[in-house]
């Protein structure tokens, strides 16, 4: 039982990571733009949870987990900070390379400017509800950013891996939710759960992913203006 959170990390990373060494996405090849991206956005998330767990937002059962904390955290949660995303940029990544042809609308730019007002507006209404809080004003203030550091065409596949995560996330944050490993304090979130999930966890997932990406992205940008010799920043490069 103690293993339980361990092995929820092994599972959501084993497949993705075998699966790294296909000929066509080789995924593996871009490590080195991932992991900083990874650690850059885990400090950013451990800070956040770990400040969280010390105001009773969320807490962690030991029961399921084995014990060793790093800054008040289970040191599984700081794995999921690594094993969650890598398992969703790899999404991400079989998208770019598989998608046949344009999904979604032309404008998704505006589309996405037009949701992020929506939760700016929900941001004022969840004064005293720090979770719901955090993670509308996040999205709010992210979605912009994300509008101008990718190009429409990985926008799109941001987009299209976020929906595809939903599943794998609805089967991990729901035996992580169900057990329960992590118990949610109700007072600060907006009490609407989708199975055991608090509807915040969609979006908190979204951010993990959605920053994740950018940085991704943009270190790539970074260094094909090097290899290419250019100075020149561009939103397409980004």
């Amino acid at each position: 039982m103690k293993y339980t959170y361990l092995l929820i990390d092994f599972f959501t990373v084993i497949m993705p990571l075998v699966f790294s060494f296909d000929r066509r996405v080789a995924f593996y090849k871009k490590w080195r733009y991932l992991m900083p991206a990874m650690l850059i956005t885990a400090t950013i998330f451990i800070v956040w949870d770990h400040y969280f767990t010390l105001a009773g937002v969320w807490s962690f059962n030991h029961n399921y987990t084995l014990g060793l904390d790093v800054w008040s955290l289970p040191v599984e949660e700081v794995l999921f900070f690594l094993t969650v995303p890598y398992s969703c940029v790899f999404i991400y990544e079989n998208v770019r390379s598989y998608k046949p042809k344009k999904l979604l609308p032309e404008k998704l730019w505006v589309i996405l400017l037009l949701i992020a007002a929506v939760f700016g507006i929900l941001a004022f209404s969840a004064s005293g509800r720090a979770y719901t809080l955090s993670v509308t004003l996040g999205m709010a203030i992210f979605l912009p950013l994300s509008v101008w550091l990718l190009s429409a065409e990985q926008l799109e596949n941001f987009v299209l891996a976020f929906f595809i995560s939903i599943l794998p996330m609805l089967a991990v944050n729901g035996v992580l939710t169900a057990l329960p490993v992590v118990s949610y304090d109700d007072h600060q979130n907006c009490g609407v759960r989708i199975g055991t999930i608090p509807v915040e966890d969609f979006l908190y997932g979204a951010l993990l992913l959605g920053i994740n990406i950018c940085l991704y992205e943009v270190l790539q940008s970074i260094a094909a203006r090097r290899r290419s010799g250019s100075n020149k920043i561009s939103r397409a490069d980004v």
